[in-house]
């Protein structure tokens, strides 16, 4: 469901006495809000006022993006949050403006390093898919992956360091006699490493 942009950022309509901080999405009450960005929550609750229940979650070091006049968070002040988790519920909570209904909406602000209001429209695509059945989550763990070769070009160095990286994937996994055997055979290599390279760098 794609949620209509009511206000861009900078706009300045009737009721504002200076350009928008932000940009205003349609979304119902009780519209589910998902993370834009992986980073801290903090949670402040203005009233009746300003942007009245709102979520901010801060990233590389001091950025922030806004989520305002929500109904409710799903998250506490100092909870870790990773893009597509669940953060709350929209709403019209604080100081809302409206012509019809009950003014319920979001309210997505973008502040820099430095406190200042900066244009959020990088994230229209993220606010517009959150609840679609395909929009992908942050996937936070992965299991390591074991690639079944290793590619060897004429001006490349790195065989022995993706040969490393392997060999300590494989230390992981398991330690049959099998992955062992496997292991030794690594080790091998690397201590005749630099003998194999000269071979190697003939070939090619």
């Amino acid at each position: 469901m794609a949620y209509k942009i009511t206000s861009m950022f900078g706009q300045q309509e009737g009721f504002r006495t200076k350009g928008h901080s932000g940009i205003d999405f349609a979304t119902p009450d009780s519209t589910p809000l998902k993370a834009v960005e992986d980073g801290i929550a903090q949670v402040v609750d203005y009233g009746s006022a300003n942007a009245g229940l709102t979520v901010k979650i801060k990233f590389n070091g001091n950025e922030e993006v806004i989520y305002g006049h929500m109904e409710k968070a799903s998250v506490h002040t100092g909870d870790i949050v990773h893009k597509g988790d669940l953060i709350g519920y929209s709403g019209h909570s604080g100081h809302v403006v409206s012509s019809s209904g009950n003014g319920a909406h979001l309210h997505l602000g973008l502040k820099d390093g430095n406190g200042q209001f900066q244009d959020p429209s990088q994230y229209i695509s993220d606010i517009q898919n959150m609840n679609n059945p395909n929009y992908v989550q942050n996937v936070t763990e992965k299991m390591p992956e074991v690639h079944d070769k290793i590619d060897i070009l004429p001006d490349s160095s790195s065989i022995f360091e993706q040969v490393g990286e392997l060999f300590n994937t494989i230390q992981l996994v398991d330690y049959s006699s099998f992955v062992q055997v496997i292991q030794q055979s690594f080790q091998f290599l690397f201590v005749h490493a630099s003998f194999l390279y000269d071979i190697i760098a003939c070939i090619f």
